[in-house]
Order: C-alpha cells, then sequence, then structure tokens
C-alpha cells in the first residue's frame, strides 16, 4: 500500500513586493518501504520479545534465523547438560517457536489454521497412541498406524519447509 506525503510549501512574489506564502497539499505518492532483511542478532532478539506474538510477521530471514537458533541451542543443551537439560530449553522455547511459525504462516500469506490444525494432529497422536506403540517398538514390531503417522509426519514437515521458503506476501 503506498504511503502518501501530504505538505509542500510554495512561496510566490507578487508585483507589489509583498511575500505570500501558502500551503498547496499535493498527494506525493512513494512506494512502500520494503521489508529488509533480518541479521541474526536482530532474529534472535525478536525471538525472545515477541514471545507471545501470534499476530504479527516474521520475514523468511527471521524465521531461518529464529529456527537456526532453536536448533543450536537444543544440540547445545543436549550435549553438555543432557537429555533433561534439552528437554527444559525445548519446553521454554516451545511457546516462542509456534509464535515464529505462525507469524511466518502469516507473512507468506496463509492462513494460521493450515500449521496449526496439523500441529496439533502431529503432537496429539503420539500422545494417545504412545503407550501402545511403544510397547509395538519393543518388540520391533511397526504397524501401518506407525507407517501412516510417520507419512503424515513428514509430510507436514516438507509443507513447512515449503511455506517457510515462500516470500513475503503483500
Amino acid at each position: 500500500m503506498p504511503t502518501v506525503k501530504k505538505t509542500k510549501t510554495t512561496t510566490r512574489r507578487t508585483t507589489t513586493r509583498k511575500t505570500t506564502t501558502r500551503r498547496v497539499t499535493k498527494p506525493v505518492v512513494t512506494a512502500t518501504p520494503r521489508r529488509t532483511m533480518v541479521g541474526p542478532l536482530t532474529a534472535i532478539k525478536n525471538f525472545w520479545v515477541k514471545y507471545f506474538d501470534f499476530m504479527g510477521r516474521s520475514t523468511r530471514s527471521e524465521f531461518w534465523f529464529g529456527l537456526l537458533f532453536v536448533l543450536i541451542m537444543h544440540a547445545l543443551f543436549y550435549r553438555f547438560g543432557g537429555a533433561l537439560a534439552a528437554n527444559i530449553a525445548d519446553a521454554v522455547m516451545f511457546i516462542p517457536l509456534i509464535a515464529l511459525f505462525v507469524r511466518r504462516f502469516r507473512d507468506a500469506g496463509l492462513s494460521v489454521w493450515w500449521y496449526l490444525i496439523p500441529a496439533l494432529l502431529v503432537f496429539a497422536i503420539p500422545v494417545v497412541r504412545g503407550a501402545t506403540w511403544y510397547r509395538m517398538l519393543a518388540v520391533n514390531y511397526v504397524s501401518s498406524g506407525m507407517l501412516m503417522y510417520s507419512f503424515f509426519f513428514f509430510a507436514f514437515l516438507i509443507f513447512e519447509i515449503v511455506v517457510a521458503c515462500l516470500p513475503t506476501q503483500k
């Protein structure tokens, strides 16, 4: 959407040596400034500052730097603190990561529901079927339900990657 500057001042000289000044309002249309690429430090700062911001937008660079930050933090906590420290770090970064995905989907021009409904299914199915599946895995048995879930999970992952690579919509 173009922005409009409102005022422009002109000065005129008349024959009686009086100087009159009047304001003439002429709309001057300029292009809307495009969002610039966000650097890694700004992206990390935005990741924490926009902890509960589900209404804004995130550019591609902000999304990828934020996601890279989460992956590096998880690896560092796992390497130096063990699985429990990594799980605690993941729990702390869970809400801002969901917010980051929601903002990226909105920036790409998709409805947030394209992210939330499959994400809820990806998280809910293992919770509902978890104990049964773990018993099956203990005896090296893979059911068709587990294969369907794996297919759905990887299809959703590919969909997220494609959306994350889409350009910003106006």
